[in-house]
């Protein structure tokens, strides 16, 4: 069994530390043992690297690691121990099936930029994006980027393009991005604004070939969990974590706020 594309799993979360801990537990098992992938492929996991941003407390933690977060009890154990000693909380969480771009530390997500307008953002993504669009709008040179992920240029794209993490100029900039989907445009981003404060954007969207046929449908949806925390995680999180999970619409995204979630159309 050929397997075209892959997803990768991903995590959102935000609220006291305890109230995350099983979310980040069941996306470990998430990326160790994924049905929905062996439904397509006969393969089971999201085993090249994985990486996570913690804002907490007036601290922010960004920890990338290039072995399996199955793999690697260490920096889990410490991903666990900072959320048990947070009263408040934002995760974002990645476990990379590498589908662009060379394997190893480099392409593990989420990626951090500083942009040049006073703001730095952590971006992460799931899917397939046109990598080569991507470079010719950035008007960055090809070869420069030759061994980098989709993801990568994409959130490089951000850093120039992006002139503040607003709605209408959130929305321009990832609409652009949800066009050039392959597959899906799946992300979560963090800003971290210079007052200290904070924002995050979250997208769902696959395109209609995709949303089509049912088991990819089921491997790259993104599903909810609103309550205590309020989480958005790939679809096979609700097998390892059961709660009352609900699907996001396909072309979603969500501008998140201490102050509230905003739903919005996306495209």
């Amino acid at each position: 069994m050929i397997e075209v594309d892959t997803v990768c799993r991903i995590l959102f979360a935000m609220g006291p530390g305890e109230g995350i801990e099983p979310l980040a537990r069941a996306f470990m098992k998430s990326a160790e043992n994924d049905p929905y992938r062996a439904r397509r492929s006969g393969k089971s996991q999201h085993r090249d690297g994985w990486g996570y941003v913690l804002l907490s407390d007036g601290s922010v933690h960004h920890y990338r690691s290039a072995r399996a977060v199955f793999e690697d009890g260490k920096g889990f154990s410490g991903l666990v121990g900072l959320l048990r000693e947070s009263d408040n909380a934002v995760l974002l969480t990645h476990a990379r099936a590498s589908s662009q771009g060379s394997l190893g530390l480099f392409n593990v997500q989420p990626f951090a930029f500083s942009t040049r307008r006073g703001f730095s953002f952590w971006f992460l993504h799931n899917g397939d994006l046109d990598k080569e669009k991507i470079i010719e709008l950035a008007e960055f040179e090809g070869e420069d980027l030759r061994d980098t992920s989709d993801s990568y240029a994409f959130s490089a794209y951000l850093c120039r393009a992006l002139q503040r993490p607003e709605k209408e100029e959130l929305l321009k900039h990832y609409s652009l991005g949800a066009s050039l989907a392959k597959t899906t445009f799946n992300t979560a981003t963090l800003f971290l604004l210079p007052d200290g404060g904070w924002r995050a954007f979250v997208t769902a969207y696959m395109t209609d070939d995709y949303w089509k046929n049912d088991l990819h449908r089921d491997y790259a949806r993104l599903i909810e969990l609103d309550g205590d925390v309020f989480a958005v995680a790939s679809s096979t999180l609700e097998l390892h974590h059961k709660a009352d999970w609900k699907n996001i619409p396909n072309g979603t995204a969500l501008l998140i706020t201490p102050g509230g979630i905003e739903r919005l159309p996306l495209g």
